[in-house]
């Protein structure tokens, strides 16, 4: 039997092959391809060390490891770079892995203590982070056992299949020939997590989200679509980006006569914008009365009705549209 004995010189010590014995750590120390006994309490004082390779440390007492301690652990499919502690682990210290080729990301058993006086957050390790998994150090109780271990879990994928259409709307892509093969019949829309829509929606065209107004440039919108077979999947959180306006549009002359014609301008990079752009005017209560095509000019006129009153122009070009209030004296 090993043991380990008081160390307070900054040397780095392969503990399987030095048998010594003490209640304290300053530096660095290892545990190698032997296991490791140690009578007493272990307290890792701030900016030590503990290297944990290929065998397991045993401690009869309590484990403490002070601010700025770290533990690093080599993770592979065999060794477990495992601490059986008899009594309680307290204080945080963190945890750095490192990642052997052969690890398939199976659970890896970490660290056992008792639970009385044993705090949840005694060893810490940042997740990290891939694209379609992460890696996070965990914790479980087991009768009167505290169980830490580092676990490799798969992330669902998102679909990226939420796209932004001008500056007020969102459209889920169910174009199945375009969108990797699904035919959804069902949405549910969240903003930051709380849900702000839900509608059965068949066509290629998909679900829209529309605010009334510009979207929020500080939230994440993302959606849940039902596939014909009752499957759910998650839609990639989406964030509004304000576009530039493709078109500048105004109407002169406003306000203007009845039974005169009012004229459309618009304005500009992209012409083809123009090709099978329409003017559509409706009244205030929403009737539909007429509708004028573009047909790739910039200057369109447009007859107005006869009766006076205020009619709203909507000017529609690929996927921009706005809204223009007109008053017809």
């Amino acid at each position: 039997m090993k043991y380990l004995s008081k160390i307070n010189i900054l040397l780095f010590f392969l503990l399987s092959t030095v048998p010594v014995s003490a209640q304290w750590l300053y530096g660095k120390a290892a545990i190698g391809h032997h296991p490791v006994f140690i009578r007493g309490n272990l307290n890792l004082k701030s900016g030590s060390e503990l290297y944990l390779q290929a065998s397991t440390l045993h401690l009869t007492g309590n484990y403490s490891g002070e601010s700025c301690s770290e533990i690093y652990l080599t993770i592979n499919m065999d060794i477990h770079g495992f601490m059986d502690i008899s009594g309680t682990a307290t204080n945080a210290t963190k945890i750095i892995p490192n990642f052997l080729t052969d690890w398939d990301g199976s659970r890896i058993n970490f660290v056992k203590a008792k639970q009385n006086g044993s705090v949840s957050d005694a060893f810490q390790m940042e997740d990290i982070q891939a694209d379609d998994y992460v890696i996070q150090l965990k914790y479980e109780q087991q009768s009167e056992a505290f169980i830490w271990y580092i676990e490799k879990t798969e992330i669902n994928q998102c679909l990226p299949l939420i796209v932004q259409l001008a500056n007020h709307t969102l459209l889920v892509n169910n174009n199945s020939e375009t969108n990797g093969g699904y035919k959804f019949v069902y949405y549910y829309w969240y903003k930051n997590g709380v849900l702000i829509k839900e509608d059965a929606h068949n066509e290629y065209g998909g679900s829209y989200y529309t605010g009334g107004a510009d979207l929020d440039e500080n939230a994440a919108y993302t959606a849940e679509a039902i596939d014909s077979e009752g499957n759910c999947h998650v839609l990639c959180p989406y964030r509004y980006v304000p576009l530039v306006t493709p078109v500048n549009v105004s109407i002169y002359p406003n306000p203007i006569q009845k039974n005169a014609t009012v004229y459309i301008h618009a304005e500009t990079s992209d012409i083809s914008l123009l090709e099978d752009a329409n003017v559509e005017i409706y009244d205030m209560l929403g009737n539909f009365l007429r509708k004028t095509n573009v047909n790739g000019q910039t200057v369109t006129p447009v007859d107005l009705p006869a009766k006076t009153g205020i009619y709203i122009l909507k000017f529609k070009a690929k996927d921009y549209v706005t809204n223009i209030k007109l008053m017809v004296k």
